[in-house]
């Protein structure tokens, strides 16, 4: 910001710092957003990015703060300095005097500056400034280190201590510190202990790097008894959570959306890992269905079911009943071993029964022949979950990036990791109570193997060994497919709804952007088609012909309801077949467990056992795994 700011703008920009570093103290850094701070000083977005570039420049100014008073000090005249080791002195405790009234701020700052390269840039600035001023009046290098040494140690020691006054604790330090640098004995021999025996880690292998292999491994990760390698074939980590920028729009390879995420796995993982990122709902009132080419407000909640038209008074009565149920965790559903055979016995119209397989075909990503075929225990348990929920729908803003490069950043910071990008796992054998993984450029023995990795390929790889036949059931895994065509804007060509559903074909349109504004750039818009696919054809060229008439309806839906969309596109991506999850969740497929009987090995990924579905089923899994393992390191030490 320029110093010849005038003073009412920079009365402003102050007052919205204040309030950002209140929120900041108050609730903590990672939990406090852009809107947040917006809201609080009743301003707009314009004016906040008018000030500052993003959230972390509000951190950058503190840093700057500190910066001023260091160079206010360093142009003090000699003849108002009484002596050098005061005169130091009081730059130091000037400098925690600044501080001391902020722990949590300066606590979530310290941690942030190990995850943000703009925060750790900022830090590292403002020691070199402070180093660089000490040796004006000090012109010794190792005992300025020194100073600069006690100063960050004694700041992060304050963090981690509760009700510790930094002042004292200050005061304290610089005492030590200025015995040691008065004394003019000559340096003593350095005493060293012998080094002791290496305590034994457990050394982990994942293989896999997507949601499942990054999630496990960061909670891995903060276990200092364990150590590993993660191992991911493709270029990129991420799996199909891959997110990539095209002519500036943000482009996800997998769903944007998560489901109810107040009561999703990634809640507990953005505690337990110290994860942070923001979120956003989907404006329900612009979810719409559409059938026999009349448009209705989709039934999410109360106010949605007595606006659509796609049920009568009778039938929304009965809807609601059967909700109430789920909720309650007493609706019939669960006791049937499918949806079709639910639907057979009950006595429901024909229209409520055409919405509960909507319904599981939306949030499945399945075709209706195939949510039929959707057990009813898993239905009551996921909408059980979902109904309760007060935030159904919800992007993640930034897309799945935001969550993948802190999962990563946790494995690099750890020391204890390592990221093996381009590095298949092509075998694995037993020998010395070892696991031996072989790659194409090494062989290295671990303690513990998870795969994270679709079940097929899990079953590839185990081809011909002893494991084999315990993985037989799991072999003819079926995977959930859909078509997804993605455009990108170069402007709003229309904004009628953020979601359109059509009953009749099976396929939907997200304007993301609607939600998500982060990942176009101004002015543009990001559409999201997504059609269910049959896997069910007698030859190829009738999945052939298939594909090309399911991407035909998706285009006449663009046309329909976004006129003009192909006159501005600027990126365009079409998967004809892109997997949704590895394995379909119907009666016919078999969820492989975390742990298989017989089978030393860990599982985890949306083809495993675990809460929710979709992403969540990856989160929920791998962290399971992950817990179960650090569980056999805690009891091993302590037999020993």
């Amino acid at each position: 910001m320029s110093q010849f700011m005038r003073a009412t703008t920079r009365k402003k920009r102050d007052v919205m710092m204040d309030v950002a570093l209140s929120m900041f103290m108050e609730k903590g850094y990672e939990n406090v957003s852009v809107d947040d701070i917006i809201t609080a000083t009743r301003t707009s977005k314009g004016t906040f990015y008018h000030y500052f570039k993003s959230k972390d420049a509000i951190i950058a100014d503190l840093y700057s703060k500190q910066i001023e008073l260091i160079q206010e000090w360093v142009k003090q005249p000699p003849s108002k300095v009484q002596s050098l080791e005061g005169h130091i002195n009081r730059l130091f405790l000037d400098l925690a005097s600044n501080i001391r009234v902020s722990p949590r701020l300066i606590r979530s700052l310290q941690a942030l500056s190990l995850q943000n390269e703009t925060v750790k840039i900022e830090e590292q600035h403002q020691l070199n400034v402070l180093s660089e001023s000490l040796l004006h009046w000090l012109p010794e290098p190792n005992k300025v280190e020194l100073l600069v040494c006690m100063y960050t140690g004694t700041i992060r020691t304050w963090c981690n201590q509760e009700q510790t006054d930094l002042l004292s604790m200050m005061k304290n330090n610089l005492a030590w510190m200025w015995a040691g640098i008065r004394s003019n004995e000559p340096y003593a021999p350095l005493q060293v202990e012998p080094v002791p025996k290496e305590e034994h880690k457990m050394k982990v292998a994942i293989i896999g790097g997507g949601l499942a292999g990054l999630t496990a491994a960061a909670y891995l990760s903060e276990n200092p008894h364990i150590e590993g390698i993660l191992f991911e074939r493709s270029p990129q980590l991420g799996g199909r959570a891959f997110t990539y920028e095209k002519a500036g729009f943000t482009l996800n390879f997998g769903a944007h959306a998560i489901y109810g995420i107040d009561r999703h796995t990634i809640t507990n993982m953005e505690r337990e890992l110290g994860l942070s990122f923001s979120s956003k709902q989907v404006d329900k009132r612009k979810v719409v269905y559409a059938k026999h080419n009349q448009l209705t407000t989709a039934p999410l909640d109360a106010i949605n079911l007595l606006k659509t038209d796609l049920l009568s008074t009778a039938q929304k009565v009965r809807f609601v009943g059967e909700i109430a149920a789920i909720i309650a965790n007493i609706h019939n559903l669960k006791n049937y071993a499918t949806l079709a055979e639910y639907l057979a016995e009950s006595n429901a119209d024909e229209d409520v029964k055409e919405l509960w397989e909507h319904l599981v075909c939306s949030n499945f990503f399945i075709t209706p022949e195939d949510a039929r075929n959707v057990s009813g225990a898993v239905i009551s348990e996921y909408y059980h979950n979902l109904f309760l929920s007060s935030k159904p729908v919800n992007y993640i803003l930034g897309s799945w990036a935001v969550i993948t490069n802190q999962l990563k950043q946790k494995l690099t910071t750890s020391g204890r990791w390592e990221v093996a990008i381009q590095e298949g796992v092509e075998s694995l054998s037993y020998a010395d109570r070892k696991f031996v993984l072989q790659t194409k450029n090494r062989e290295v023995a671990f303690d513990k193997v998870i795969f994270a990795m679709p079940v097929q390929q899990v079953v590839k790889l185990l081809k011909g060994t002893a494991w084999e036949p315990f993985l037989a059931p799991y072999e003819s895994n079926t995977a959930t497919e859909v078509m997804v065509y993605d455009v990108g804007l170069s402007k709003v060509v229309a904004r009628p709804f953020s979601y359109i559903s059509d009953m009749d074909n099976k396929m939907f349109i997200s304007d993301v952007s609607a939600t998500d504004h982060t990942l176009v750039p101004e002015g543009g818009q990001l559409l999201q088609g997504i059609a269910y696919l049959s896997d069910h054809f007698e030859s190829d060229e009738q999945r052939k012909s298939y594909l090309e008439n399911k991407n035909t309806q998706l285009e006449a839906l663009f046309d329909k309801h976004y006129p003009g969309w192909r006159d501005v596109i600027a990126v365009k991506r079409v998967s004809k077949k892109a997997m949704v999850s590895s394995v379909k969740n119907i009666s016919t497929n078999h969820l492989l467990p975390i742990r298989v009987e017989n089978v030393p090995f860990y599982f985890c990924g949306d083809g495993c056992t675990g809460k929710g579905e979709l992403a969540e089923r990856a989160f929920s899994s791998a962290r399971t795994a992950a817990l179960a393992i650090v569980q056999e390191v805690q009891q091993a030490l302590q037999s020993v």
